[in-house]
């Protein structure tokens, strides 16, 4: 335990600046979310709060559950898996940021959707059921992307130090991955069982 403690106090050591970059990029996206929903035109507000109804309708109904459950799986462990191929390769860093660019972006944009044109209703969909979810996956989304700058730094590092074992430096990298990838699963779980039941009852 002790020594687990102490790889972990070297890590956060070691990549300070990687948790800085990473968490900038997000919190860029978040405020260009907001403030890309705020600089929309009328016409292009009218028809989101339109579709947004028309997907509200659909939980009214008789939702499926499963089908929701295994649509979010499948967006989560595509978008993580997406962001480990990028980690082994040196060329795909920048691409990696973009993702948790495009990430904050998405939520701040939805959350200032729903705030502004659903007003209190739409502050407590936001908290109730897209909250949940987000609290496993942005960690996962956040510690992905830096495990996977951390090892393409590694295979830099690697062609100039022999003594660097490559090999230990991928297992570690797929036992972490491995374990945010539970943490997706967990999050999609979330997002298809327990916030469509949030929607229907806000409804």
């Amino acid at each position: 335990m002790d020594r687990l403690k102490i790889k972990i106090a070297q890590h956060l050591y070691a990549s300070w600046w990687l948790y800085l970059l990473v968490g900038s990029c997000f919190l860029v996206g978040l405020l260009f979310g907001f403030w890309g929903m705020n600089s929309l035109e009328e016409s292009q507000t009218s028809s989101l709060k339109k579709l947004f109804e028309d997907v509200l309708i659909q939980y009214g109904g008789n939702f499926n559950f499963a089908v929701s459950a295994r649509q979010a799986v499948l967006k989560n462990i595509v978008n993580l898996g997406k962001i480990f191929l990028l980690g082994l390769t040196i060329i795909g860093l920048p691409l990696v940021l973009v993702i948790i660019f495009t990430r904050g972006f998405i939520l701040g944009f939805t959350i200032q959707f729903l705030c502004q044109e659903s007003a209190w209703r739409g502050g407590v969909l936001a908290l109730s059921a897209l909250l949940p979810p987000n609290l496993l996956s942005l960690p996962a989304y956040l510690l992905g992307a830096v495990t996977a700058i951390n090892f393409s730094l590694q295979l830099i590092r690697g062609q100039n130090q022999r003594n660097l074992k490559i090999s230990q430096c991928f297992l570690e990298y797929l036992l972490v991955m491995t374990g945010l990838a539970v943490l997706m699963l967990g999050s999609a779980l979330i997002e298809g069982y327990f916030s469509p039941v949030m929607i229907k009852l806000l409804l």
